[in-house]
């Protein structure tokens, strides 16, 4: 099997949707022919009690290296892996120096090619290429660059899918609470409009005032959550057609909206919905009633950009406008630009922020797919 039919068979592995130790181990596989070892797999090592378990492996279960199997790490040649940060290649331990390694002296393995894997900027473990019989040549540059190719595969998935299971709790805890505390709000509301029918203090008019305030804050503390999952299924957009539907949602008073963007881009239609809304409220809350806002293409034809003709954002402030909390309205929740960044970096986008040549502030995303006007 040559390097190349190698790599694309390995992204056909990789793009099916499948369990994740079924990909891991039909990964391995591929490799294990590739370099023509005995076995393949993929460990979690356990820093914090020193043991070494195999997450996935070509071996059967009555095999050497069998999924499950657990090892103290200081008999594993992983914990060089570990100690030297990097791939580690033998082809034949004893003839390499290694005769008095605890690992060749545990297992007897001659042949060993390990790389690490990271996940969350951790150390999550090791995909090892291993043979009890020594190799005659050294591994080569290119058996090594795809065994490593397969551990940054390996490691992308274990990232994606982590991080999408941690987005999934914040979702469920953000919903729990979202119920939580709208339950007591609203029956907090439904006594204040009783009592107002009877009475007009001014009083109650801030109270309620106050708690509108608080259902719109666990809106947007949810929609905050669910924004930055990343997005999985992007189609084509009419950049134009979006804004003008969100201008029309918007409390918008006197002012105006310009849109000079025939694109269309690849993106989720509710997500850029989310991001118009919240950059077009930004504008009128802190440009006035008159404001003046446009969208158009960027020049490099890289993606689109927001402005308005309002007071602008002070230099000084724009590393922190994307901030959770960060307002300088007087009833801003300082989650609007959040929802914002959080909708940017679910699409891979970039956003800048920097001075409308009206004065005002001017958002700018790129890295947007801009599709070609024929493209379907």
């Amino acid at each position: 099997m040559d390097a190349e039919n190698a790599r694309q068979e390995l992204y056909e592995v990789m793009n099916r949707p499948r369990e994740f130790d079924v990909t891991a181990e039909q990964a391995l596989a591929l490799g294990k022919r590739y370099l023509d070892v005995d076995n393949a797999h993929l460990t979690e090592i356990h820093t914090d009690s020193d043991y070494w378990e195999t997450v996935a492996s070509t071996d059967p279960a009555d095999g050497a290296f069998p999924p499950g199997l657990v090892l103290d790490l200081g008999n594993t040649y992983c914990r060089r892996v570990l100690a030297d940060g990097g791939t580690i290649a033998l082809h034949d331990a004893p003839a390499q120096g290694w005769a008095d390694d605890p690992a060749f002296d545990t297992h007897g393995i001659h042949c060993y090619h390990g790389s690490p894997i990271v996940v969350n900027d951790e150390i999550y473990g090791t995909v090892c290429f291993v043979s009890e019989s020594p190799r005659t040549e050294p591994f080569s540059d290119e058996e090594t660059l795809f065994a490593e190719l397969i551990a940054r595969m390996l490691e992308h998935e274990l990232q994606r899918r982590r991080t999408a299971a941690e987005i999934e709790r914040l979702d469920r805890f953000a919903s729990v609470l979202a119920h939580d505390l709208r339950n007591p709000l609203g029956v907090a509301q439904g006594y204040i409009d009783l009592v107002r029918k009877s009475t007009d203090d001014r009083h109650l008019t801030t109270a309620a005032n106050a708690l509108d305030r608080m259902e719109e804050l666990i809106s947007d503390v949810l929609t905050m959550v669910r924004q930055g999952q990343t997005v999985e299924a992007a189609e084509a957009v009419e950049l134009a057609s979006v804004a003008e539907r969100c201008w029309q949602s918007v409390v918008t008073a006197e002012s105006d909206l310009h849109v000079d963007a025939d694109i269309t881009i690849r993106a989720s239609p509710d997500r850029l919905r989310r991001l118009f809304e919240n950059l077009f409220r930004n504008a009128v809350e802190h440009g006035g009633d008159r404001v003046t806002v446009r969208v158009g293409a960027l020049g490099d034809g890289t993606g689109f950009y927001v402005e308005d003709d309002g007071p602008g954002i002070p230099e000084t402030d724009r590393d922190a406008v994307f901030d959770r909390g960060y307002s300088s309205a007087v009833e801003g929740s300082g989650l609007g630009l959040a929802i914002v960044a959080s909708v940017v970096a679910a699409h891979d986008w970039q956003i800048t922020v920097t001075d409308a040549s009206t004065g005002g502030t001017r958002f700018e995303i790129d890295d947007v797919v801009v599709l070609d006007p024929l493209t379907d």
